[in-house]
């Protein structure tokens, strides 16, 4: 099946699966759903030539980066980014010199949210760019591959531009914060590239950066049934991993999780119907069990043993993860 087809195969059944969240027909049944979509997403054996994105004159690319940098940390000036400076930041998400796209255009851009330079006329064009197909999922459905590393600072960029759209009281609409949301669900069900730090290459990061834009929607204004979905789609895409995160994602799925649970007792309630069935699927250690059982064992134990390290963690969770076997038998 060609990428484009699949992609809309799981895109439709994301949909319709929301569709009947919300409705309250399958409450009990979409974290196993989630769970079945993504173990069904079928990915290509072959990787294409990946282009990164990545565009323009590295020297001009290098000169506005300094400009910002300098305007950003000095408070006597004025750090307002112009359309064609965030064009070029954009433009470049992609790029392979981890010491420009880690170190420069990520910092870079989260300062320009610190400092609110941003206009609130270009919040929601940059977001529209970043949750483009041709960006969120660029070469998604192919082996692992260097345009995952665009594809996750377009998600770290979204949890900025989603933290400034409630530092500037919400400039981009309602159903435009919950397209930018769904298009996110879809992503978390297609990504399988769970690397961390690549060696000489820098932070692919996927999930950890979900975990970002989960912790977001939590403070955002985004109905329950929205926020419940989200949650979780990040929460089975989390279990179906099949190599170990070692690089601290479970930390920050649990914190944004956690955060979540404290936001009042439905939440909580719900998430621990969603933490008791990833249990009762999870198989029981046999003789034949492999790499993959060990991974996800393993992540899971990680996520349980982070959420207990977090700060007021509501009581009945505490209670729930103290009766888990492999942690406290």
């Amino acid at each position: 099946m060609a990428a484009a087809e699949e992609t809309m195969r799981v895109r439709l059944a994301v949909r319709d699966y929301y569709n009947q969240f919300s409705q309250g027909l399958n409450f009990d049944e979409l974290t196993g759903q989630l769970r079945r979509l993504k173990r069904s997403v079928e990915y290509s054996k072959r990787r294409q030539h990946v282009a990164p994105i990545a565009s323009g004159d590295l020297k001009t690319l290098k000169q506005t980066l300094a400009s910002l940098e300098q305007r950003i940390y000095n408070s006597d000036n004025n750090a307002l980014v112009s359309d064609e400076e965030l064009d070029q930041l954009l433009s470049n998400i992609g790029i392979l010199d981890a010491s420009l796209r880690d170190e420069k255009i990520l910092l870079i851009f989260n300062g320009l949210v610190g400092r609110q330079a941003f206009t609130s006329a270009q919040i929601w064009p940059t977001l529209a760019y970043l949750i483009q197909d041709d960006v969120l999922f660029s070469h998604i459905l192919e082996p692992e591959n260097d345009a995952a590393f665009g594809r996750a600072v377009a998600v770290i960029l979204i949890s900025f531009l989603l933290v400034a759209d409630r530092l500037y009281g919400n400039v981009i609409s309602d159903n435009q914060y919950w397209q930018v949301i769904q298009k996110l669900t879809l992503y978390a069900i297609l990504e399988n590239d769970a690397r961390g730090y690549v060696p000489e290459k820098g932070w692919v990061h996927a999930y950890a950066r979900l975990g970002n834009i989960l912790e977001e929607v939590a403070e955002s204004r985004l109905n329950r049934a929205q926020k419940l979905y989200f949650l979780t789609a990040v929460m089975a895409a989390y279990q179906e991993i099949k190599v170990p995160f070692a690089f601290g994602e479970d930390q920050r799925i649990a914190k944004a999780v956690v955060n979540l649970a404290n936001k009042e007792k439905f939440y909580n309630d719900y998430l621990l119907s969603i933490l008791g069935d990833w249990l009762h699927r999870a198989p029981s250690i046999q003789p034949s069990v492999g790499y993959d059982f060990w991974s996800q064992r393993y992540n899971r134990e990680h996520f349980f043993t982070n959420v207990m390290l977090m700060p007021e963690v509501p009581h009945d969770l505490i209670k729930f993860i103290k009766k888990i076997p492999e942690l406290f038998g």
